[in-house]
């Protein structure tokens, strides 16, 4: 089966993160087939797609969570996996924090499991992202949740931050505060961050690439600057492709 490629300028920093020809299959489905991309350093990269495109299998194989069916993953140039557990941070489509803590019961938690756990960046965010720490979690808004989850991912030292629908049932306010957050951390050009989302439009103008999946293929990789320059935006892509 030809693996499905597109050509790409040399990237001008280091890769994040490299997919050689992956392939993906579960009880004989394929969920991904000959995937390939790279990732700078340092940039953020938007994975978009429509349901069912094989995004959260993609991040979790990135994320070492699940197997590499096929073909190969790097990670700053060493294979992902359950190694590379403590270079990256990823925030999962589904919450999986404790309800029963507090948010200061579970900061106090989190600091102790993340080895690479920065509790001056948990007290910044928790002031940026306008979280209680005397909220239960269990009785938290989804955008409270939410801006909880991204205050856990983005609090530990990681490089590679992966956030999998980061807005998914986060109210407009949320949704701004977490975008901006988004955009603190890109300041020193020292995180690379990979979202996939559905709210193109929430994050268009912080994307400098993005990968469009459908199908469990890439559809299209791109550089949103050259986009923009030939008259397009990452909406008007994203609608010439899956439309």
């Amino acid at each position: 089966m030809e693996t499905n490629r597109f050509p790409e300028q040399p990237a001008e920093a280091p890769a994040a993160v490299e997919c050689h020809d992956l392939r993906f299959t579960v009880k004989n489905k394929t969920i991904l087939d000959g995937i390939s991309f790279h990732i700078p350093q340092g940039s953020i990269t938007g994975l978009l797609g429509p349901n069912g495109a094989g995004k959260s299998s993609l991040l979790r194989i990135i994320a070492g969570l699940a197997p590499v069916g096929a073909g190969s993953v790097l990670i700053n140039g060493k294979p992902a996996g359950v190694e590379r557990l403590g270079e990256l941070s990823m925030l999962p489509d589904r919450s999986s924090l404790p309800g029963w803590l507090t948010v200061r019961e579970w900061l106090g938690f989190a600091a102790g499991i993340y080895p690479d756990w920065d509790a001056h960046k948990a007290a910044e965010l928790l002031l940026s992202l306008s979280v209680s720490v005397d909220s239960r979690i269990s009785t938290m808004s989804r955008g409270e949740e939410a801006r909880l989850q991204l205050l856990t991912c983005l609090s530990r030292r990681a490089a590679l931050i992966i956030l999998d629908e980061p807005f998914t049932g986060v109210d407009l306010i949320s949704r701004e505060v977490i975008a901006s957050a988004v955009v603190g951390e890109m300041a020193d050009g020292t995180r690379t961050f990979l979202i996939a989302t559905h709210d193109i439009r929430e994050m268009e103008l912080l994307f400098d690439r993005l990968i469009l999946i459908g199908g469990g293929r890439i559809q299209g990789v791109e550089d949103v600057e050259q986009l923009r320059q030939s008259g397009h935006s990452v909406e008007s892509r994203y609608r010439e492709v899956f439309a």
